[in-house]
């Protein structure tokens, strides 16, 4: 499970990437899939780390000489003052560790907006590939095939469910419960966390409220 850090902090050997992250409820709700595991599995002890189910809004800051009260201040006036609303499109299967499979998410307005003018407000190139994303799970390239082969199982076993121009949602249910379909959710937080290292060791430094500031 990720750790939460808050202190004052000047950025020295971190990463520190900021995330869009569902509520405590939804976020439950994709972890249900995203603990999905083909039976047999063909993966390798470094595929399908744990991970807290976000989309990347910015990283990294690697090298940056402020403290988060800094980068808070420098964000917050781009920040929303209310919650951001979030809309499946598809799922797709990635060629890299960090896209192996994952939820398009769909590229509102809002969404974008936020995302340019976070970069300029921090001077930051953006290094986010294919935003607005979710990530379901992380698989190593000697693993590759496994990328399509968890994609198929989801529909194998009814977890997508296709709309065609009006998106996708997936089926969150426990197993053998009743269903329970997810096709959006409302982002009412932006994390700030520290992504160096393994993936299970990642950390929170800090949450910022958008609907309380």
């Amino acid at each position: 499970m990720i750790a939460r850090v808050i202190r004052p902090f000047v950025f020295t050997s971190i990463m520190v990437t900021l995330w869009i992250v569902p509520s405590d409820e939804d976020s439950a709700k994709l972890q249900r899939i995203m603990a999905i595991r083909p039976n047999p599995s063909a993966s390798s002890s470094e595929s399908y780390p744990n991970f807290y189910p976000h989309i990347t809004l910015a990283a990294p800051l690697s090298s940056s000489p402020l403290t988060l009260d800094q980068i808070r201040e420098s964000i917050s006036k781009y920040l929303p003052h209310s919650p951001i609303s979030i809309k499946f499109k598809s799922v797709d299967t990635g060629s890299v560790f960090f896209r192996s499979v994952y939820i398009v998410i769909e590229p509102s307005s809002e969404l974008i907006s936020l995302h340019e003018h976070i970069h300029t407000s921090l001077s930051l190139e953006p290094r986010t590939p294919l935003y607005p994303h979710l990530s379901l799970c992380y698989i190593t390239d000697k693993d590759e095939c496994e990328r399509a082969r968890w994609r198929q199982l989801l529909e194998d076993t009814g977890r997508i469910r296709n709309h065609s121009m009006a998106g996708v949602e997936m089926n969150c249910a426990v197993e053998g419960g009743k269903d329970d379909w997810l096709g959006s959710f409302v982002a009412h937080e932006i994390w700030l966390v520290n992504c160096v290292g393994p993936v299970e060791e990642w950390s929170i430094l800090d949450k910022v409220r958008l609907d309380d500031r």
